[in-house]
């Protein structure tokens, strides 16, 4: 599944929305543009205590992944234990949360 990232357009940075201005070179000229979604895992952690909100989920693995394109996201690893270059895939991304399987 693509998701969609911001460009710097004077230095052609990526980074994962929101921004406001490029967090390399300071520009305020970003566009919005599509990835892949793909990557490997470079981090993880596993939740066993939740706030009350994801309760219901523990427990559960927050993935750092290295998107293939270059930036670096947060998000919840649908399925199966997380190690460390494992390949990913984004799935969906609901209420500013992405999920990769």
């Amino acid at each position: 599944m693509d998701m969609t990232v911001l460009a710097c357009e004077g230095c052609q940075m990526l980074a994962i929305p929101p921004k406001y201005v490029c967090p390399h070179c300071y520009s305020e000229e970003l566009v919005e543009t599509k990835v892949s979604g793909a990557g490997r895992i470079y981090s993880y952690t596993t939740i066993h205590v939740p706030p009350e909100r994801f309760a219901a989920h523990a427990p559960y693995h927050i993935v750092l992944v290295d998107l293939d394109e270059g930036p670096r996201v947060t998000g919840r690893l649908l399925e199966g234990e997380p190690v460390i270059a494992q390949r990913v895939e984004l799935q969906r991304v609901d209420d500013s949360i992405y999920w990769f399987k």
